[in-house]
């Protein structure tokens, strides 16, 4: 499939499209293959609009907006790169989320949105670094955790910012690297993510000022809470950085790539369980926090103990945590219109050689019983596993339209020997 992209007056800053599939109803899956960190931001209930300008000097924004489609959202934008043909071009845009656009940010473009209460952002950032000969010395001006530069959002002409960004793609093994760093150094996290700016001192010097607050984290979620009945099946606390009380990030550091399900906005349940042979599901629902899904559950795998236990729950959307399915646990959720579910899936079981993820999954008549008995041979797969896998899809999006998710029935042959039936709509 090739993506289109709509353009704007600042080189670089364009709205691009993504493939997506459909999911039964007015619902859609967004494949999205890339094994990098991925942040969801959320913004809070409360009006919520930047307030100054923030650019990035060696991260470009790569922002999916998740909420109500009637919703409107301000984008301001200025362009700060001293050795682009648009600096100084300042633009504002108007739009609606749509699953299926993501708006590209290059690093030396200043942004600021409002209108963001209640949406969702993913952000699937790509790393840019400086050359090759300050990267590893005293010299290097550039850091993740110090990429952001804020500026007033009425800066006069005169007074805009005059940056040179990093322009040198990072490789595959810096984000892996990332990934290890984040992994130690996120939760021990303690001050809301810093508003940063530049100061002239009285003696005429500039410093980079940082200010940062103690972060309260007696709202959060415990670590691990096990759902009740059912073994290996809870809810998982995400890396979390706060941007005040009410507004942060969540970081998705597994490498796995991943899938954005839209549930649309008519009433939406799932008519079958779902159950996968070889994933365990890491599933981050984000919504209206009033807003109460029903899930249930039946253990299938054979050498469980809890073979065959069944459970319900009822829950709200949270962008702090995510619920973890391992294979062999039937699946099935009410009332899910207006959510959004992001998916990390990690692969442990099965034959690592069939690289056919999305075709692992049987359904489960809702009434049927007794449930399956499955046998789930753990198997978990290696980092190289979710580059080559992720490079393959990316492959097929670049070469094949998108058509549905398939339907997976588990039917018996003449010879009383179970086949799976693989239904896919043209």
């Amino acid at each position: 499939m090739n993506s289109t992209s709509r353009s704007t007056p600042i080189l670089g800053l364009e709205f691009v499209s993504l493939a997506s599939m459909d999911n039964g109803g007015s619902s859609k899956v967004l494949p999205l293959p890339i094994t990098r960190p991925v942040h969801i931001v959320f913004h809070g209930v409360a009006p919520f609009n930047h307030g100054h300008y923030g650019l990035h000097f060696g991260l470009a924004d790569k922002l999916i907006f998740l909420g109500s489609p009637t919703k409107l959202i301000t984008g301001f934008f200025v362009d700060c790169r001293s050795d682009s043909p648009t600096y100084g071009v300042r633009h504002v845009e108007k739009f609606h989320p749509i699953t299926t656009e993501m708006l590209c940010i290059p690093p030396g473009v200043g942004h600021a949105f409002e209108g963001l209460e209640e949406i969702f952002t993913i952000n699937a950032y790509e790393a840019l670094l400086p050359p090759p000969e300050l990267l590893i010395t005293e010299k290097n001006p550039w850091a993740t955790g110090a990429d952001i530069l804020n500026f007033a959002f009425d800066v006069t002409d005169s007074e805009l910012p005059r940056v040179t960004p990093n322009k040198f793609p990072a490789s595959q093994r810096f984000y892996d690297l990332l990934r290890d760093y984040q992994k130690e150094t996120l939760n021990l996290v303690r001050h809301d993510y810093p508003i940063t700016e530049d100061v002239i001192l009285d003696d005429g010097s500039a410093v980079k000022l940082s200010v940062r607050k103690p972060i309260d984290k007696s709202l959060w979620p415990d670590e691990w809470e096990n759902i009740e009945n059912i073994s290996g099946l809870g809810w998982r606390r995400h890396y979390i950085v706060m941007g005040d009380d009410h507004t942060g990030y969540s970081a998705l550091i597994d490498p796995s790539p991943l899938q954005v399900i839209d549930h649309g906005t008519a009433e939406y349940s799932h008519d079958a369980y779902g159950i996968h042979l070889e994933s365990e599901d890491r599933l981050t629902f984000v919504g209206e926090e009033s807003r109460s899904i029903r899930a249930h559950f039946i253990d299938c795998r054979l050498d469980s103990p809890t073979l065959h236990k069944e459970c319900s729950i009822t829950f709200h959307p949270s962008a702090l945590k995510f619920l973890v399915i391992p294979p062999g646990i039937a699946h099935a959720f009410e009332s899910i219109e207006g959510v959004y579910t992001i998916n990390r899936p990690r692969r442990c079981a099965g034959n690592l050689e069939r690289m056919e993820p999305g075709n692992d999954i049987i359904d489960w008549p809702l009434a049927a019983r007794p449930a399956p008995i499955l046998e789930i041979v753990e198997n978990d797969a290696p980092l190289e596993y979710y580059h080559s896998l992720a490079l393959r899809q990316q492959r097929f999006l670049s070469e094949n339209d998108l058509s549905s998710s398939a339907l997976s029935v588990l039917l018996e042959d003449g010879h009383g020997v179970a086949i799976r039936l693989l239904l896919r709509k043209a």
